[in-house]
This record gives structure tokens, sequence and C-alpha cells, in this order.
């Protein structure tokens, strides 16, 4: 099956001409593929408009590897994961959400589940029994926890699904149930958003309710350079929304703004899981 035609993204003049003779800034993210590279490249653009500075972007696609030591300067993390020679940044991506009505950097998951499934299937109880794709099963921070949470205050446990099929990340989830690998799937709000015209049999995969919310997406500096280089890159993405052209950029990938993040968003103590009961999509 093949992907949706998709037109050629519209190319934007660069906006930095950093000065390309000093050391450049290394931005590693650690959610590719999830996430694609493209939101990245956008991001970096932007870091190098806020700080007049060139930045080299790598991504590292292994969810078990650590930051890069003595490499890295700025990573982008999944909220599960920490960096001991970093520290946040505080902004964070803001993406658009049915349930994001206060433009938090908090991140929602959607339960997914096979559209020839979706006629026998209200909520979340209906899916006893069902094939499921978790990432993050063994994080206690992540959309794996969000789904079992939720069936815990509903009396169940982790034998609620008739298979549950572990997978190194969110994109793969997707696929497996776009794949028909599995019927149900859960998976954060924004690689829906990002994959939703190129991955194929993405057709048959519809949104059943969403849960959350989940902690932002880490942006991290590292502790050598914070301070005003902390400063610079915040203060730039928080404003970044009053710039039409940063709008129209980040656009495709659900991104609205950048909002403030805290470590408070970190405590999971006493969070529970909001489950919406309308599907969309």
């Amino acid at each position: 099956q093949k992907p949706t035609n998709v037109a050629v993204p519209r190319k934007y003049p660069p906006l930095s001409r950093p000065l390309l003779s000093v050391r450049p800034l290394v931005l590693a993210t650690h959610l590719v593929p999830s996430l694609p590279i493209g939101l990245f490249e956008v991001l970096v653009e932007a870091i190098e408009v806020a700080t007049e500075k060139p930045v080299v972007l790598i991504y590292e696609p292994r969810s078990d590897r650590p930051v890069a030591k003595d490499i890295v300067d700025i990573a982008i993390l999944p909220a599960s994961e920490e960096w001991e020679d970093g520290e946040l940044l505080p902004a964070s991506f803001c993406f658009k959400h049915h349930l994001n009505k206060n433009n938090s950097p908090c991140v929602y998951a959607d339960l997914i589940v096979a559209t020839d499934r979706a006629p026998h299937v209200e909520d979340i109880m209906d899916l006893r029994g069902y094939r499921c794709s978790l990432p993050d099963r063994k994080k206690q921070i992540g959309t794996a926890a969000l789904i079992f949470n939720y069936l815990y205050t509903r009396g169940e446990n982790p034998a609620f699904f008739g298979n549950t099929l572990d997978v190194d990340t969110q994109v793969a989830a997707l696929q497996m149930v776009a794949g028909k690998q599995a019927e149900v799937g859960i998976v954060e709000s924004p690689i829906i958003k990002c994959h939703k015209n190129v991955l194929p049999g993405i057709e048959s995969v519809q949104i059943l309710t969403s849960l959350g919310p989940l902690p932002p997406y880490r942006i991290m500096v590292k502790k050598t350079h914070s301070g005003d280089l902390t400063k610079q890159i915040a203060t730039y993405l928080l404003n970044i929304d009053q710039n039409k052209e940063w709008v129209d950029k980040f656009a495709p990938f659900g991104v609205i703004s950048f909002a403030k993040n805290s470590m408070t968003f970190y405590d999971q103590t006493d969070v529970k899981s909001v489950a919406t009961s309308v599907p969309y999509y």
C-alpha cells in the first residue's frame, strides 16, 4: 500500500545567518523517528536566530542510548529520560490538541483502534481481549503507563488485553495498528499528526479516545552553557508565536507555540488520567 500523495513542503529562506567560523552548538534529538527530523530542523534554525551561533543537528534513534557525553550542548528527550549533565530549558513545544485548551506544553496520548474494529467499540472497556501495541511499557512516565493506570482505576490489570505487543518507538505502535499487526495501540498525539499523510495504512486507523496529560518533551541545555544561553533560547522560543513565518514553519508538525516548562510537570504524584468519550479524527 502506497503512502498518500503529499505536496512538496514549501521552502522558506533561512531566517538566520550565524557566524560559521565559530564552534557550533550541537543539538541531539532522541525523539526521531517518532517525530520527524524536519521538526528539529526548524527548531535548530530558531535556536540559531536566538543565539547567532551555528547549530549542528544529530539524532539518536536508539531508545537505549544516553546523551553523547562531551559532544552534545542541547538535548531533546522524552519526558521519561534525564540528562545528568544538562538542565531543563524553561520552555517546550506546545502541540495542538482538542484537550489542550490552555496552551500547555504537556502532551496527550491517543488510543487508536483499527477502523474495522471501531464499529464494535464505544469506549476503552470494550477493548478487552484485543491485541494492543505498547511503547515505553517499562517506563514510569509514558503512554503505556497512562493506559494501565486508567485500567487500574476501573479494577482491571494488564491481562485486560488479549495480547500486548511491545515496540521500541511511538511510531512503531502506530505502524502496528496501521499494518493490522495489532487492533489497538496508544501513542503520543503529535506522532499521529506528523505521520497521518505519509504512513502506509494510516487511513485504517481511528482515534477512539484520548488520555493524559503526559509531561512535556524535555529540551535540555548542558549545565556548563546554562545562564545567558538558556535565557536567550527560552526567551526567543516563548515569543515565537508572534512571528507568522515561524508559526507557518512549525505548523505542519502540530506545534502552535512554545510554553513555559518546569520540573513541576514531571512530578506524577497524584496525577490522574483523563479520558474523553468522543471518538474523533
